[in-house]
């Protein structure tokens, strides 16, 4: 198969993922398998069942939507529905079972918690594993520990099991967000009615990041006073701040897909100065432009060249 090396990668595709096919096995209400590293399923792909994904003993990088991180022996994530995901080691010799990989359709187990109730707990987890969350601290070697008791039991009485990791994830004390809001809502096709005018707005941030918020206002048609509160509303952001995720967001992108000097990309991103362009991209993704740009180049070497989701706008 053909790396996305291979082929030049645009704008528009800096967030597709390909659908990994998922097949649950009829008897049990998860699908739990080790995989080897590198594997043609690991890619940058999503699936509408959530993932709990444990890496054992294994360095490398994280990507969970629009996160890029290291991780280290013990990282543990869960990922909800079609959060986009992939765990890379750049430069490893075959690593064979890096991965633990469980997976289920948390949506039809919410769907019967009259008759188990024990699956509430997905109820409670489910805004935090829209954006993925990690496991912090001791907590994440001990529910990995269970995640390999799971996998051994070969679904013999494993249901049980299988609650207790839900169970300690939600009570897990030490665990992140990973994804942004932002990314997020832009992620995410907005198909309400009432989502119409801010989506157009947030297409309009995307194509020009330095615009102001009355021009924004002007050009969806609402009065400045209205727009603001609605925007704030639908997506828990204010325009300045949200303004600003845009920017280090067109940044991200051509720090990942084109060799422009950093100092260009501050300025082509919309940043004033190149001293708040360094402090607002460190305060938002953890990493100076620099190490990002060095991650993102590994991620695309490694990713298989994707096709964007059907029904899912490509950002």
């Amino acid at each position: 198969m053909p790396i996305a090396s291979d082929f030049p990668i645009s704008v528009s595709d800096t967030f597709t993922a390909t659908r990994e096919q998922i097949v649950l096995p009829g008897e049990a209400s998860y699908l739990i398998r080790r995989d080897d590293y590198p594997n043609p399923i690991c890619i940058w792909n999503y699936h509408p069942e959530w993932e709990i994904h444990f890496i054992p003993d294994a360095h490398g990088f994280a990507y969970v939507g629009d996160y890029i991180g290291p991780f280290k022996p013990g990282h543990l994530v869960l990922a909800g529905t079609n959060l986009p995901h992939n765990w890379i080691t750049p430069g490893a010799p075959p690593l064979p079972g890096r991965d633990m990989v469980l997976q289920f359709d948390a949506d039809a187990l919410m769907g019967v918690r009259a008759i188990c109730p024990e699956f509430e707990v997905l109820h409670r987890l489910k805004p935090m594993a829209e954006r993925g969350i990690e496991i912090v601290g001791r907590e994440a070697h001990d529910i990995g520990a269970k995640i390999l008791a799971l996998h051994a039991s070969r679904n013999r009485g494993g249901l049980g099991l299988f609650i207790e990791i839900l169970n300690a994830i939600e009570a897990a004390p030490q665990k992140r967000l990973l994804a942004s809001e932002h990314f997020i809502s832009v992620y995410n096709q907005l198909s309400d009615r009432r989502h119409r005018r801010i989506d157009q707005a947030i297409q309009i941030m995307q194509s020009s990041p330095g615009a102001q918020m009355r021009e924004v206002a002007e050009r969806v048609g609402l009065e400045p006073s209205a727009f603001s509160r609605a925007f704030r509303r639908l997506t828990g952001m204010n325009f300045s701040d949200y303004s600003r995720s845009v920017r280090v967001w067109l940044a991200r992108t051509l720090l990942s897909e084109s060799d422009l000097p950093i100092t260009d990309i501050c300025f082509e991103a919309g940043f004033n100065n190149l001293s708040n362009f360094n402090r607002y991209f460190r305060m938002e993704t953890g990493l100076t432009p620099r190490a990002y740009r060095k991650a993102a180049k590994i991620r695309a070497k490694s990713m298989i060249s994707p096709a964007p989701p059907q029904g899912t706008r490509a950002s």
